[in-house]
């Protein structure tokens, strides 16, 4: 599984240009500027060779909320469709979308249904695990996972405390990715 680079949006948002183009990232050690497109992000992956690869969305941090999360959730749309047509091995590469909408239900519902029209191999639910309140994060993955086809895999980004692994599974959750089992082992060794 390759990640997008989705994630560096919020990451390192202070480097960061978003526009409809793509993101312009500013290298916080020398200064050089690199575009992050639907269609470079779709060409690395490809040549990776990854099993699975992430489409490109625009990632919001879960506390955002006004206009900026709509903006976000409907790029992600519009994206997807860049990353589909970028995508040079869908027999051999599945690419994956990802359900963004912030903690609005509304706006994952337009996320999801959009999604769902262009009947991909998998779907992830983004966007969370950034501090908002556990009854909010388990309601929006409740939401997400309830509206993804259940023949197809759904992959819950970022998220690994092991409370939150055991809900969402039984919320219908089949993936996860994490590091925060191998941070805190680190931590401790130190």
């Amino acid at each position: 599984l390759t990640d997008s680079g989705g994630f560096q949006m919020v990451s390192l948002l202070q480097f960061a240009t978003i526009t409809e183009e793509g993101v312009r990232f500013i290298s916080p050690h020398d200064g050089t500027e690199m575009m992050l497109t639907p269609e470079e992000s779709m060409r690395v992956q490809n040549c990776l060779g990854a099993d699975i690869m992430m489409a490109l969305d625009d990632v919001v941090s879960s506390t955002t909320e006004g206009p900026r999360v709509e903006e976000a959730m409907e790029r992600t749309l519009r994206w997807i469709d860049r990353c589909i047509e970028a995508h040079k091995r869908p027999h051999a590469q599945n690419l994956f979308g990802i359900v963004q909408g912030g903690l609005d239900p509304a706006l994952r519902e337009r996320c999801l249904k959009g999604l769902k029209e262009r009947n991909l191999p998998g779907y992830a639910i983004g966007g969370l695990s950034g501090g908002e309140a556990k009854e909010k994060f388990w309601k929006i993955v409740s939401q997400c996972a309830a509206g993804l086809p259940n023949d197809k895999p759904r992959y819950l980004m970022g998220v690994g405390y092991s409370v939150d692994l055991v809900v969402c599974v039984a919320l219908g959750v089949d993936m996860f990715d994490v590091f925060i089992q191998v941070e805190q082992q680190d931590l401790e060794q130190h």
